[in-house]
């Protein structure tokens, strides 16, 4: 029993992460007018969420976070992407880290 309540503290305890780290050379990688939604999503996984704008043109979102042991150490980016007629790059905005 003890070891049972043990390993469920530690398991509390344990860091959290969700999503892939959007790192440097992802960022250097995306390039206005060439790289396309699926170049983005062999890097990065499936978007956390896509929505169009009043002009139809697709806008995919991408989420990392983490949290360190006990909530310590909290990281979070968001990668936003919009893309033109033919999912590629038109521009993108990073949040975080």
């Amino acid at each position: 029993m003890r070891l049972l309540t043990l390993f469920f503290v530690l398991l509390l305890a344990g860091c959290a992460t969700r999503g892939t780290e959007i790192t440097q050379d992802v960022l250097q990688s995306i390039h206005v007018g060439q790289t396309t939604k699926s170049d983005l999503t062999a890097k990065l996984g499936n978007p956390v969420g896509q929505t169009y704008t009043q002009e139809g043109l697709l806008t995919a979102n991408w989420m990392y976070i983490h949290v360190g042991p006990f909530g310590s150490g909290m990281k979070q980016q968001t990668l936003s992407v919009l893309f033109d007629d033919n999912e590629v790059v038109k521009k993108y905005s990073i949040i975080g880290p």
